[in-house]
């Protein structure tokens, strides 16, 4: 199940493809995580990959309970 947080600087949004956890941000991305809560502490703490965001002065949270799930779950 995707996930996907507003932030100001623009949508952060979690995917799982072949496996792993990415990242989209900005028309690009990022990431390779093994779960979504590895990858939201990640994005929190501008370790992501991702320059466009890592650099950025937004905030995101680190607790996936505070990110929207996306799908057929809701």
């Amino acid at each position: 199940m995707p996930y996907e947080f507003p932030a100001e600087a623009g949508l952060l949004r979690l995917t799982k493809e072949r496996g792993r956890w990415l990242l989209h941000f900005g028309g690009r991305q990022a990431g390779g995580w093994r779960s979504p809560e590895t990858a939201v502490k990640a994005v929190a703490r501008r370790k992501s990959g991702l320059a466009e965001w890592d650099r950025k002065g937004d905030w995101a949270p680190e607790d996936l309970l505070d990110w929207r799930p996306l799908g057929d779950s809701l």
